[in-house]
């Protein structure tokens, strides 16, 4: 008898600790151009995993990266999503294939082991999900997270991420998918809200939690996707390890119940911001809605009960959003939490943010902590990575702080006189530039600062051709920016300072170089330009976090002070900031062929004479010979009839005087 009771306990403490099993969740990144990524495909990987799907063994989510082909259609369609999930698990070949939130070698006893591994360990957690499809092809998600009644186990950061999967994709017609596949499956389409996913408020043990997400599709979406071959993945995951604790899935279905849902063109905006609020509420097929009630603000009071209603937000803040729609018989409210964002400015510089924090953690507090990309100067700050765990509390120059993943709207961006874009192109923060917008920006007169590393995908051709780049290197890597102005100091790198793209100006640019990473060729690592009646642009080339930061702190502060002011009224490249010292500035390029700039500073009016002699001394060209305000000034020597060899230039500016050394090679 007490053997049977032993046994009985034994069995119960064994059902216990195994409340929930687990469902792996397999993630797959690929591209369709990748050519070992179909054979892979082909040999056993679809059809391990249609076996695996069809035994529910597994849920599915397939992510498509920008390489080899950066056309790749299921990339391009849900880009942000996509380089989100990439950076998270920092993906740089492909195929990629991670189990649970573990990397897994690509091979089909890797993935099967794997799967049966996860499948075999206990889940904290059960999900299950509701999806519907409504009559105007509104979606709803209703994620219902339950705790396991006897789990103790201690959870940190830990998010609910939600991905809308199409079955099977058909790219036949498609020339960019030229790996040899033609049907692509399990295909992420938008993940809800994003691919950050959703903090989780963990419920206490036995206890239940839900979370709901509305998706209204554009014209473009249910133009390249099939709404009725959709499949919703939702899993559980520990940012802190990237352990996956559950995952399921479920098919969207439609639905004949009352919905509210809306959405606006900007959920984020300057003071005073003027939202219109649209209406996508449905109800039964045989009911019409009858009322709308609308709270703008949270507060309890209903503020329209038109279906389409305008709110102007006249403070600034996060703005919770209400909904309550009925057919007189059913009513379903709609909240969305912060939805709207109403923004002020604190100071005249905005600081942009291109850094992940959880990958580059030590570096970026450092960078920031230090003012290195600002100076002596107060600032706010817009995330484009969110809240990721980086305050910015470190630095009482930073005043207010903006966390969103989003592209900044241009009524925020024209709060400020003076933006610095600190970019890193990686995990997404990419996909929130705008080069048409940022040239727009200096155009209208105020001055953008862009510091980053692998530069030429912020570099549109119309903004090549503004600041008169004539080409892009390839990735390099730096050990050092050396300064071509006086006024600036070199910039060592610490640490790596790879995947660095430097820039060649064509002769007839109006840039002025500003740094170089290597004297001996043409390329440069940053420049200004500064155009009559607009703004000025500088770009400095790296990663700004992994150069000096006492260096860059100088640089940035004489930058912003100097060179981030007011338009240039003058002609001929002239700059009519007023420079400390006389100076000479070393030409660039140099060596040269057949062109070179000249560029010096006067701090007074003075009588300028700017000569060339060859190197026997006799004079070969007057470039200056006139009266010239105090300013600083950039002069272009053709050289085009001459044979190489080491020519002078040399300046005499009131009783200043000094002489430089220039070579040509043809």
């Amino acid at each position: 008898m007490k053997k049977s009771i032993l046994l009985f306990l034994l069995l119960m403490v064994s059902y216990s600790a195994n409340a929930y099993d687990k469902l792996s969740l397999v993630e797959r990144f690929t591209n369709c151009s990748c050519g070992p990524c179909a054979s892979v495909n082909n040999a056993w990987y679809n059809a391990t995993v249609a076996n695996l799907l069809s035994n529910q063994s597994i849920t599915h989510v397939v992510y498509n990266v920008d390489w080899p082909s950066a056309t790749d259609p299921m990339h391009v369609f849900n880009a942000t999503d996509n380089n989100q999930r990439r950076g998270y698990y920092g993906v740089n070949s492909v195929p990629w294939i991670d189990v649970n939130g573990t990397t897994t070698s690509v091979s089909q006893a890797a993935l099967e082991g794997a799967v049966n591994a996860g499948n075999a360990t206990y889940s904290p957690f059960k999900i299950e999900i509701i999806p519907e499809r409504f009559a105007n092809d509104v979606l709803n998600v209703k994620i219902i997270i339950t705790r396991d009644s006897s789990d103790n186990t201690t959870f940190t950061n830990t998010k609910l991420r939600v991905a809308l999967t199409e079955l099977t994709v058909d790219r036949t017609c498609l020339s960019c998918c030229n790996n040899g596949e033609t049907l692509f499956h399990n295909v992420t389409r938008k993940m809800l809200p994003d691919g950050k996913g959703t903090l989780i408020d963990i419920p206490a043990p036995g206890a239940s939690i839900e979370y709901e997400f509305s998706f209204i599709p554009t014209v473009e979406f249910l133009a390249s996707v099939d709404i009725t071959a959709l499949s919703v993945v939702a899993f559980i995951q520990s940012d802190a390890n990237k352990l996956v604790y559950q995952s399921a899935t479920a098919e969207v279905r439609l639905s004949n119940n009352v919905n509210a849902a809306f959405k606006v063109n900007e959920n984020i905006g300057a003071l005073p911001f003027e939202v219109t609020f649209e209406n996508f509420s449905t109800a039964t097929d045989t009911t019409s809605l009858t009322s709308y009630a609308w709270d703008f603000d949270n507060d309890g009071n209903t503020d329209s009960q038109e279906p389409n209603p305008v709110f102007t937000y006249q403070i600034d803040g996060a703005f919770t959003v209400k909904l309550t729609v009925s057919d007189s018989v059913n009513q379903h409210t709609r909240i969305l939490t912060n939805y709207i964002n109403a923004i002020a400015n604190a100071s005249d510089i905005l600081v942009v943010n291109g850094i992940e924090y959880p990958t580059y953690p030590s570096e970026m507090a450092l960078f920031y902590n230090t003012s290195a990309s600002i100076g002596n100067h107060d600032v706010d700050v817009w995330d484009l990575f969110g809240d990721q765990g980086f305050s910015y509390e470190g630095n009482s120059r930073i005043q207010n702080k903006n966390f969103f993943s989003a592209k900044i709207p241009t009524s925020v961006l024209n709060l400020y006189n003076k933006v610095i874009w600190i970019g890193n192109n990686y995990s997404g923060d990419l996909t929130y530039y705008n080069p048409a917008q940022v040239l727009e920006y200096v155009q209208s007169g105020k001055s953008f600062l862009l510091a980053t590393r692998l530069a030429n995908n912020f570099f549109s051709t119309d903004l090549k051709n503004y600041c008169g780049i004539s080409s892009v290197s390839t990735d390099q890597t730096l050990t050092s920016l050396t300064a071509l102005d006086s006024n600036l100091v070199n910039m060592p790198a610490v640490g790596v300072n790879s995947l660095v793209h430097l820039v060649l100006l064509s002769t007839s640019s109006e840039a002025i170089p500003i740094f170089d990473d290597n004297t001996s060729t043409s390329w440069i690592g940053g420049f200004r330009i500064n155009k009559v009646d607009e703004g000025n642009f500088i770009f400095i080339a790296g990663r700004p976090y992994r150069f000096d930061n006492v260096a860059s702190f100088a640089n940035y502060d004489f930058i912003i002070d100097n060179w981030m002011n007011d338009p240039a009224t003058g002609v001929d490249n002239e700059d009519f900031d007023i420079p400390q010292t006389f100076s000479l500035l070393q030409n660039y390029p140099n060596p040269f062929n057949p062109s070179t700039n000249i560029s010096y500073n006067i701090p007074n009016g003075s009588l300028v004479t700017l000569k060339v002699y060859d190197i026997l001394g006799k004079e070969i060209v007057t470039l200056v010979n006139e009266s010239k305000q105090a300013g600083s000034y950039n002069v272009q020597f053709d050289a085009s009839n001459l044979s190489s060899g080491v020519y002078f230039y040399s300046i005499q500016a009131g009783d200043f005087f000094e002489s430089r050394k220039m070579i040509l090679m043809k």
